[in-house]
């Protein structure tokens, strides 16, 4: 039987996880909440994207540079320590750390406006062409525990995504079967 390459987090079972996740698929209306933040944790941050595939996928060769410019360099603006961060295409993974609530809220706010405007080549304040949005929902967000254990999950986790940016291929995931010469 063919092994899963893409493992998605357990985040009901997963005892090295604090907190409760927050954003994605997970809300979907406005939240009545604020998003849960800790200054002395690490932060797992996912933006994901339905219309990022193709020319407009953030792996495209003239998207990638931008794209992974805008998050580094907005994450040292806001104060951002960014200690891990996965570019997969049609979704951005990443592993922050901040000390203050409203450093996160302005970085995802940067990130999330300015990504699309470069990708689809809109100007400020310009709806965007259709009523498709380009993220599929607002940023998820967990707050991960430390540890040991917890570093090595969330290691392995973005191994994963890594490995599988760089098996896509115009467009298509190619993913080998284990154990493939």
């Amino acid at each position: 039987m063919a092994r899963k390459i893409q493992q998605e987090l357990d985040l009901q079972n997963a005892k090295s996880m604090i907190g409760k996740p927050f954003g994605g698929s997970i809300l979907k209306s406005h939240p009545k909440v604020k998003r849960p933040f800790s200054s002395k944790h690490q932060i797992h941050l996912i933006l994901k994207s339905s219309r990022a595939k193709g020319v407009h996928s953030m792996l495209h060769p003239k998207n990638v540079d931008h794209v992974n410019r805008l998050v580094r360099r907005f994450a040292v603006v806001n104060g951002i320590q960014l200690q891990n961060y996965v570019n997969v295409g049609n979704h951005l993974h990443l592993l922050v750390k901040c000390r203050h609530r409203k450093q996160l809220a302005r970085f995802l706010r940067t990130i999330s406006g300015l990504i699309p405007r470069r990708i689809l080549g809109c100007q400020r304040g310009t709806p965007l062409a259709g009523t498709e949005k380009f993220w599929e929902a607002r940023p998820f967000t967990k707050i991960m525990a430390s540890g040991r254990r917890t570093f090595a999950i969330i290691r392995r986790y973005f191994d994963k995504n890594r490995w599988q940016a760089l098996h896509r291929v115009e467009g298509f995931d190619y993913f080998p079967p284990p154990n493939s010469a």
